[in-house]
């Protein structure tokens, strides 16, 4: 394990800074990793913040590729970021190609920096012997979001002795950074540079006004399991992984049902702790039938993704009750204190803002699901169209309906 060392000021540190004025006087940070990579030629590809909605045909990713492949691997070093899908996949892309990596982590302290430096390197595919990681040092603990991103990228724009402009947001950070009037202009690459295009919009599923259900199929009977488009890596695939996958598969424009196909073939629907108040690992479900999908379904901003989306598993109510399913228990923050250890994992906000979640009936499971466990009549595929159910049927012969 490498040992960390200390920079309390630019004068510190072991390199030149060729663009010091990025940066404050005193700038703490801690190195973890190989420092005579900083002997080497460094430079830094610029991509604004891109959609996690990654397609290889994308202008942005196939620029990225080009101008990687066109450095020279023995005698550069790409300075990059993370917490960003640009600046890892930048990340991923530098070390697969063969350069080594400056990593850049967004600020914090050094308590387990030699850690999350292990984490990263696994996460992202990277060569222990090529990668050095920096962070900045927070000395104020109110720091914005805001200003955290900004000391990140303070730090590779003044690392950086080359600045190769590929897809930059009009009037963002990036574009205000390379308009320094202390940076020169010879400094800064723009032969390769492509318009800033903004994510397309996500539609909202088109659902029938009416649902018309086979007559086998009970609602009452069954607790539904929504599923949606993956954005980013799947629950157990690594951030290379992801990466990876994506510029070797085919583009999809049915994320929904990929991920429905990928539960049935795994045979089990992973439980998760994502907003869930403890951190308890469930599988939620609800006892809406599958005609009030349409009134569910809501454009979530800060999670850039729609509620839920016309793909699902329904399960017999008494075979999840056989499991421990129990309905949510709605309530307030006040609610959740008075509940027992037991009772917590099923508690559930009864609304935020203009939102009541009441309105869900959500059930929870916990655990994992194994769907091989199960016997295969006490499960039906819902997906949104015809064609998408006979699939689903020839390939896991289980029962499917169609919502259109």
């Amino acid at each position: 394990m490498h040992k960390l060392a200390f920079c309390m000021s630019q004068n510190d540190f072991p390199a030149v800074i060729p663009h010091p004025f990025f940066l404050q006087e005193s700038s703490p940070i801690v190195l973890c990793g190989p420092t005579d990579l900083l002997k080497k030629s460094r430079f830094t590809i610029l991509n604004s913040r891109q959609s996690p909605r990654m397609n290889k045909h994308d202008e942005w990713i196939a620029n990225t590729l080009n101008s990687l492949r066109s450095e020279d691997l023995r005698n550069n070093v790409l300075v990059t970021s993370l917490g960003t899908t640009s600046w890892d996949f930048l990340t991923w892309a530098g070390n697969r190609i063969g350069l080594p990596i400056i990593l850049i982590f967004p600020p914090g302290s050094a308590q387990n920096f030699n850690v999350l430096r292990t984490k990263a390197i696994i996460g992202l595919g990277l060569e222990d012997a090529k990668t050095l990681a920096i962070r900045p040092l927070v000395i104020r603990r109110s720091m914005k979001h805001t200003e955290t991103n900004a000391l990140r990228d303070n730090w590779v724009f003044a690392l950086s002795q080359r600045l190769i402009k590929n897809s930059i947001r009009p009037g963002g950070n990036f574009e205000r950074y390379l308009s320094h009037e202390e940076l020169p202009e010879t400094d800064i690459s723009r032969e390769l540079e492509v318009q800033y295009k903004k994510s397309p919009p996500n539609r909202r599923p088109k659902l029938p006004e009416r649902i018309a259900l086979p007559e086998w199929y009970k609602p009452e009977e069954y607790l539904i399991h929504w599923t949606r488009s993956c954005v980013g890596p799947w629950p157990d695939e690594k951030r290379c992984e992801h990466f990876g996958r994506m510029m070797e598969s085919k583009p999809s424009d049915n994320q929904g049902m990929e991920t429905l196909m990928r539960i049935f073939s795994e045979k089990v629907i992973r439980a998760s702790t994502r907003m869930i108040r403890g951190g308890y690992a469930v599988v939620p479900f609800t006892a809406r039938p599958p005609e009030d999908l349409s009134k569910l379904i809501r454009w979530r901003v800060g999670l850039r993704r729609w509620t839920f989306e016309p793909y699902g598993i329904a399960i017999k109510r008494s075979r999840l009750e056989a499991l421990g399913a129990r309905p949510a228990l709605y309530g307030d923050i006040a609610k959740y204190d008075s509940l027992s250890e037991g009772d917590r994992s099923f508690f559930q906000m009864a609304g935020s803002g203009k939102q009541d979640w009441t309105k869900e009936r959500e059930w929870r499971v916990h655990g994992n699901i194994e769907l091989n466990k199960l016997d295969k009549n006490d499960i039906t595929a819902i997906v949104h169209i015809g064609e998408e159910a006979a699939e689903i049927g020839k390939k896991h012969k289980i029962p499917a309906l169609s919502i259109t």
